[in-house]
């Protein structure tokens, strides 16, 4: 761990600060991960089973992770044979 993160946590639990949880903020929101999304890439391998990540994300104009992320762990489709 770095020494100045170590003084920096000195400082705001000086400061007064009682909590270790991280503050809530504001991040980026998604805008590749919505429900039209979803069901598109839903609907694109329905109709082709065969289809790989890379087209999923071509065709919709989003990421690999992001179309990754939804046909994995949101769709929690898994490849069944190689």
């Amino acid at each position: 761990m770095l020494k100045q993160m170590v003084r920096r946590w000195c400082r705001i639990f000086s400061d007064g600060r009682q909590q270790v949880k991280d503050i809530p903020r504001a991040g980026r929101t998604r805008t590749a991960t919505t429900d039209a999304n979803v069901g598109k890439v839903d609907d694109m391998i329905r109709a082709n089973r065969r289809i790989t990540i890379d087209e999923v994300a071509e065709e919709l104009g989003i990421s690999h992770k992001r179309a990754q992320n939804i046909t994995h762990d949101i769709l929690q489709h898994r490849k069944v044979s190689a």
